[in-house]
């Protein structure tokens, strides 16, 4: 297994034994439960983004570049949720302002986040498995 060791990998672990190093300096000097937290995160952060370098600095640069399908898959699967994401945050704010309900974007934003996100992960799995992208 051969590690690739560019400017990006390199770049990409560099920023991650920042996050472990700001991790422990927050742990260590300042005191609260807050503090604590805000370091573990941030050393569970850096963990996760030395593994994610790791893999990507063993699997070759060629298996990375997506070829045209890919990219007109995503970019086509991306436009559409957007749209479906705008729809559906009119549809939420349509439905509370004709019912009198209150409902405040604040507390409706992560719902209508998530449908945004699945809707990208399904269109794009269904535009994929078609075999004619226009």
């Amino acid at each position: 297994m051969k590690i690739r060791k560019d400017k990006d990998i390199l770049r990409f672990s560099g920023i991650a034994v920042l996050l472990i190093l700001a991790g422990i300096l927050i742990m260590s000097f300042l005191s609260g439960p807050t503090y604590f937290g805000i370091g573990s995160v941030l050393i569970i952060m850096g963990a996760i983004v030395i593994i994610i370098a790791i893999i990507a600095a063993a699997t070759p640069e060629e298996d990375m570049i997506q070829d045209e399908r890919s990219v007109r898959v995503n970019e086509k699967a991306g436009y559409h949720a957007f749209w479906i994401l705008l729809g559906t945050t009119a549809l939420v704010q349509s439905i509370a302002m004709f019912w009198r309900l209150d409902l405040n974007y604040k507390s409706v934003s992560p719902d209508i986040f998530f449908v945004g996100m699945l809707s990208f992960v399904i269109l794009r799995w269904y535009y994929n498995r078609r075999e004619d992208i226009v």
